[in-house]
Order: C-alpha cells, then structure tokens, then sequence
C-alpha cells in the first residue's frame, strides 16, 4: 500500500507511471468481473497504451431457443472489442471491432498483432 506521504513525495513522472500501473490493475480486475457476468468466452487478452485492452471473443446473441450456435455453447465469433476507460464518465467502455482480418493497422500496432 502507498502512503500519503509517499505520493507527497514522489516526482511527477513517478506519479504518471503509478497512475497508469492504477488504470492497468482497475482495468484488469473490471475485466475479470465483465467475464463473470457475461456470456461471452475469452480467447484471448491484450494491454495496450493508456490503460486500453484489446479482447477475443466468443458471444451470445441473446437468441436463446432459436440459434444453433449459442444453444450448443459455441457462441459467435470470434471478434475483437477494445476496453478503455471513459474520459467523460471514468467508467469502463467497450466498442466492437470485428473479426481479426478487420483490425486497423493502428491497434495492431498498439498490441503487437
């Protein structure tokens, strides 16, 4: 745990990286608890820059009696979604890629696709 007095003292660009290392813990652990209350299958997870996380998945149209795919487990995908943190409201936010051949060149850049 970190002290007042530690943060009192430590340099600004100290503070920046404990800030990050914060954003990138908080985002880990909203992560973990967004897969326990979904139903979406994880394949794969990366970091990023700035506290972003790139995520493969597998998910459930909500189509429960009448799709094949979710009835049996498989899900749909896999798709990408990339996680950041909301700059207006600090909450987490998630926005829908698509499938892996749609990535931009700019994300597989950031999470070394």
């Amino acid at each position: 745990m970190v002290s007042g007095l530690q943060i009192e003292d430590a340099t600004d660009s100290e503070l920046e990286w404990l800030a990050g290392r914060i954003e990138e813990e908080l985002g880990r652990r909203r992560t973990k608890l967004e897969e326990e209350k979904t139903d979406r299958k994880v394949v794969e997870t990366r970091q990023g820059s700035r506290g972003r996380w790139l995520r493969l998945e597998f998910v459930k149209c909500g189509k429960w009696g009448r799709c094949n795919k979710c009835r049996s487990g498989e899900g749909h995908g896999p798709y990408f979604y990339l996680y950041y943190a909301n700059p207006k409201t600090g909450r987490r936010t998630s926005k829908y890629i698509g499938k892996p051949q749609n990535i931009s060149p700019e994300l597989i850049q950031e999470f070394g696709l």
